[in-house]
Order: C-alpha cells, then structure tokens, then sequence
C-alpha cells in the first residue's frame, strides 16, 4: 500500500519535469484531434483512438499529470467543438487517466503489453460502461432502458476487438519512442 501511494508522490514530482510538460502538452493536443475523429463501422461501433495519448501519458508520467492531461483534453476538446463541458463527464476523463496511470506507470516492455490490455479492459468497464452510461442517462442523452444500457454494453465489448490490439502496439512504440528520444536528449548534456 505505501508503494501505491509513493507512486502517486513520483508521479506529481514529474509535473516538475519540462519533458512531461512537454510531452504531456503534445500528446494532450493529440488527444483533442483524435477525439473529433472516429472510424464508424456500422451504425453500431465507433472507433475513437484518443485514448492513446491519454494511456500514454499515464504509461510515461503516472496518474497525476494522466488525470490533468485527461482534464486539460476534455476542456479544450469542449472549447474547440463549441461544447460547454460537463463536470461529470470531465469527472469520468479524470478516472480513465487515473486508470491508465495507475496501471501503465513505469511499466516496461514485458509487463507493459499485459497492463496495456488490463488497463484498457477496466477503461472500458468502469469508465464507458459504467460512469459514463451513468452520466449520460442522468443529464438525458440517453433512456434509461435495460435495451439502452445492454446496447452499450456490447457496443463497448465491440469496440475491444480494436482497441487491444492498438494500445498494446502504441504504448510499446511510444515507450520506445520516448525512450530513444530522451536517451539521444541525454547523451547530449
């Protein structure tokens, strides 16, 4: 348990780093592209890759930069589309970098695919099945039906076919992309 949350203590200390403020401030401008962006197929599944760069946020820097990348990302996505943000659901982008943080952070190249799938599976359930149904039935975007809910649910099981595959190959390339760079960065001082 201490180690859990002296994870937490290294994880804010790297908001005192400028490669996570600038590699965080990058990967929060991919965040808010990709999340215009969705690949429909069907009427049925959307594929949306904006998590990634919020994973990988996580992955690199840990929960705390994760959960204010995540904030940052839902507010600027809110301002570029002219959508006002709602807290709730600013509230759910802070638990999915929560999660990817918790899960990702330090995590090489072995364990990372592992955590990668782990990490995506309990995004997919706690926040896009659960917290998000939640918000979205309580502000009415959505009934609250049994057919609505057992929609999502297999809308979102879906969506995992896809979603595995990409953030086991993209957190390790940007694992290894990160790391290539920050040695090169290195050897240079």
């Amino acid at each position: 348990m201490k180690s859990f949350f002296s994870m937490f203590r290294r994880s804010a200390g790297e908001l005192k780093n400028i490669r996570c403020l600038t590699a965080t401030g990058i990967l929060v401008a991919l965040f808010v592209i990709l999340d215009m962006y969705s690949i429909r197929i069907g009427d049925f599944v959307k594929i949306n890759l904006a998590f990634l760069p919020l994973a990988s946020v996580g992955m690199l820097f840990g929960p705390v930069p994760a959960m204010l990348a995540a904030l940052a990302g839902d507010f600027v996505g809110c301002f570029v589309s002219g959508q006002s943000p709602l807290p709730l659901l600013s509230l759910t982008a802070m638990v999915e970098g929560l999660i990817y943080g918790t899960l990702l952070y330090g995590k090489r190249f072995g364990s990372l695919a592992v955590f990668s799938v782990v990490a995506r599976l309990a995004d997919s359930l706690i926040v896009s099945i659960c917290l998000n149904t939640s918000v979205l039935m309580y502000y009415g975007f959505m009934s609250r039906t049994a057919e609505q809910f057992l929609t999502r649910v297999v809308k979102t099981g879906a969506e995992l076919i896809f979603f595995i595959p990409i953030i086991i190959f993209g957190s390790q390339m940007i694992r290894t992309i990160y790391d290539n760079v920050t040695k090169g960065s290195r050897s240079h001082n």
